[in-house]
């Protein structure tokens, strides 16, 4: 019986690539220095700090590219995937709660109250709660103890390998969501194309009676 939903944010919840990739670039152009998008973004759908490392940023870049990243209003603005909001009012509706797992900062806590979304969620993890990056599990596990959460009634989901992994080392089960048909090489339970591909799991997974 699944009741529990941990949700990554970048790619999974929100559709922020267009905005992360105007902002690496932005960061770029403030250098003098132009970047391929295309090859920008291939970096960036592997993490933020893959793509860094691939272009060899120093901390001074880091740290200009992370202010512009965090300003909303940078344009393009990111959004959340459509049909997302419904499903977690959904989830939450039949009984279920969402969770936040996210390298992100706190940013992504203003997104949910930009958009009334924060309070469809029962906990928060985001990059200042200072855990190993996935795949570790220490923040899933911390989460699995804060809220006394059992591992076989959750399900991680999110748009890159390192989330599934995550869950697998912290014995949940992974949904990858690709809305963007990127085709993520990955070892998990479920696969989901689409929001409504999502949903219909996600319901159905709360339908299950213990």
């Amino acid at each position: 019986m699944t009741r529990h939903f941990i949700w990554d944010f970048d790619g999974t919840l929100y559709d922020t690539y267009p905005h992360t990739l105007a902002a690496f670039c932005e960061a770029f152009r403030r250098r003098g220095v132009s970047v391929d998008p295309q090859e920008a973004m291939r970096q960036l759908r592997v993490t933020v700090w893959h793509a860094l490392g691939f272009y060899g940023a120093d901390d001074d870049f880091k740290r200009e590219f992370y202010a512009i990243e965090d300003d909303l209003d940078f344009p393009p603005r990111g959004a959340p995937y459509p049909g997302i909001p419904e499903l977690l009012r959904e989830i939450v509706r039949r009984g279920g709660r969402n969770y936040l797992y996210t390298h992100r900062d706190r940013v992504a806590l203003e997104y949910l109250k930009r958009d009334a979304l924060d309070g469809l969620f029962a906990g928060f993890i985001t990059r200042e709660n200072g855990f190993p990056l996935k795949p570790a599990p220490d923040a899933l596990r911390f989460l699995l103890e804060a809220h006394s959460l059992k591992p076989e009634a959750c399900l991680m989901i999110g748009d890159r390998a390192i989330d599934v992994e995550a869950a697998a080392n912290a014995g949940i089960d992974g949904c990858l969501f690709d809305p963007d048909g990127v085709g993520v090489q990955a070892d998990c339970a479920w696969r989901c194309p689409d929001a409504p591909s999502l949903e219909r799991l996600a319901l159905r997974l709360l339908s299950v009676q213990p």
